[in-house]
């Protein structure tokens, strides 16, 4: 499984979470999968760098 698809599956597990459990702890869901978002974008370019040094090798 890509890291990219477990993150956006972990934030996806989270938000369920948060809504199931307490009303009041709604307003944190958007901070949340913001701040997830934030990790699989910052994942991505980390991969894509590392994918293009290992190509400019050749």
């Amino acid at each position: 499984m890509p890291k990219s698809v477990a993150q956006l599956t972990g934030v996806i597990v989270t938000a369920i979470v948060t809504f199931g459990t307490d009303l009041d702890a709604t307003w944190s869901v958007p901070f949340g999968i913001f701040a997830g978002a934030l990790a699989v974008f910052f994942v991505s370019l980390s991969e894509a760098r590392e994918n293009a040094r290992r190509w400019q090798k050749f």
